[in-house]
């Protein structure tokens, strides 16, 4: 399954590909999938404190969601501050899935995202090498 094919990346200067409008504006795409990433996570930690492990399904759904975003990170990252956009866009639709939160519910979903994001940063900077 392509994931990228909704999203709207520019062109070369030389290609006369057409540009499909994506469904969604792309910093809400990639906020929505790093809220997923965030909350992937949150399940994972719930899934060891529970039984000192993570179940397969949470690893694969964590495994997926990395991969996807680190591939939006590659295509991106020469054309647009992809860390601000994970983080800004992150946070506001992680915060928007679960309601009002207080201070430290904010704290929470901060650590999560920020986690998310630099896991995603380490990982793309380790394809590299």
């Amino acid at each position: 399954m392509d994931h990228l094919s909704a999203v709207n990346f520019p062109a070369s200067p030389s290609s006369t590909a057409k540009i499909q409008v994506p469904a969604i504006p792309l910093e809400q795409h990639i906020g929505k999938k790093v809220a997923l990433t965030a909350s992937a996570l949150a399940a994972g930690v719930g899934d060891y404190a529970n039984s000192g492990t993570m179940t397969v399904a949470t690893k694969i759904r964590v495994a997926n969601l990395f991969a996807e975003l680190v591939e939006l990170r590659r295509v991106m990252i020469p054309f647009w501050d992809f860390d601000a956009i994970c983080h800004q866009h992150g946070r506001l639709m992680l915060a928007e899935a679960c309601g009002g939160m207080n201070v430290a519910e904010q704290a929470i979903v901060d650590t999560l995202i920020n986690a998310a994001v630099l896991i995603v940063r380490k990982t793309a900077l380790l394809k590299l090498h």
